[in-house]
């Protein structure tokens, strides 16, 4: 299957493909498809949004239409995305396509559209059934955000759902590295304090991860104490090739964010501190050869008091929590 942007050539096969699906259009309208619902949705967009921040992708099977996607650029905000629609073809249902046209549509936003960081979306309550769990398994979470929905005589209730996407500074590449293997390093000099990448995965338990542990490489975060971020894999991204350092020039923003910690010259290389970020048991031994080695990095390194004091707040969430539980 392949993923196109739909041009005006195309309306027949998405009125088709509306058509084929009727229960949607009424569950999110009161009324069955209308003969020029494709003509609106590639030109309907929200006041004030420019024509080129709008995009219709479509899933195609040869010459068949399969999924249709409506796509915002930088709404509502410079960083976001918006989906307003995906709508699988009445016959192609059951198949996984409407999974297959999202993860495409996700990929094509992170090549494509290199500033947005989250997708976001609304599920109408009236469509909620069908939607809802969909999304989820996607990785959507509900933000709590509801709004009135109103379609001529239908009232309903929009809920908000939204995604953080992996993302890597753009001054970041993947080259050899002197610590292990392949390393991420800085293209160009980059300032402390600036955002360099944002962590995106799927979620999984502790017993779970374990498992996975046995066949690395596994990119992974804690969340909370049982729950974890693991990383894709397949492709790796780059983001994903950041080593460890005893004296790293990256720390922990926030749950999933990395900035720099001190000014990043050009060409050198981008680190953090395994410890920082993972409180499942393990050990790695270290070869960053900095001054402050520990030799081995382990997932009770957030229970020494000398890498407290040096990161301060600057660790994942989880583990803050219980350094702060042992204070008590």
């Amino acid at each position: 299957m392949r993923l196109a942007e739909i041009t005006g050539d195309d309306v027949g096969a998405v009125q088709e493909l509306i058509e084929s699906d009727a229960g949607y259009t009424e569950r999110i309208t009161g009324y069955p498809p209308g003969a020029a619902d494709a003509q609106s949705l590639l030109m309907m967009r929200p006041e004030g949004i420019a024509e080129d921040a709008k995009v219709v992708l479509g899933l195609w099977d040869g010459e068949q239409l399969v999924a249709v996607v409506d796509l915002l650029r930088g709404y509502p905000n410079g960083h976001t995305g918006f989906i307003g629609l995906l709508e699988v073809h009445g016959g192609h249902r059951g198949e996984g396509a409407g999974r297959t046209a999202y993860e495409l549509v996700e990929r094509f936003v992170i090549e494509e559209w290199p500033e947005i960081r989250v997708l976001r979306l609304a599920v109408v309550d009236t469509n909620a059934e069908q939607a809802a769990g969909f999304w989820q398994r996607l990785g959507f979470e509900a933000t709590g955000e509801a709004k009135p929905y109103r379609y001529d005589k239908l009232e309903s209730v929009a809920r908000l759902y939204e995604k953080r996407l992996l993302w890597g500074h753009p001054s970041l590449v993947v080259k050899k590295s002197g610590i292990e293997g392949q390393g991420l390093f800085a293209a160009e000099p980059v300032a402390k304090g600036v955002v360099v990448s944002q962590l995106a995965g799927r979620k999984v338990t502790t017993a779970e991860l374990q498992q996975l542990l046995k066949n690395p490489p596994v990119d992974t975060i804690t969340i909370d104490d049982d729950e974890h971020l693991v990383l894709p894999s397949d492709p790796r991204p780059d983001i994903a090739y950041g080593n460890h350092s005893c004296d790293p020039n990256l720390w922990w923003a926030d749950a999933v964010t990395l900035e720099t910690r001190r000014d990043i010259a050009a060409g050198e290389e981008v680190t953090n501190d395994y410890g920082t970020s993972t409180g499942v048991p393990y050990e790695m031994k270290c070869r960053c050869g900095s001054a402050l080695c520990r030799g081995v990095v382990t997932g009770d390194d957030w229970r020494r008091a000398d890498l407290q004091e040096r990161y301060g707040d600057h660790w994942i969430p989880a583990l803050l929590k219980r350094q702060r539980g042992l204070e008590r």
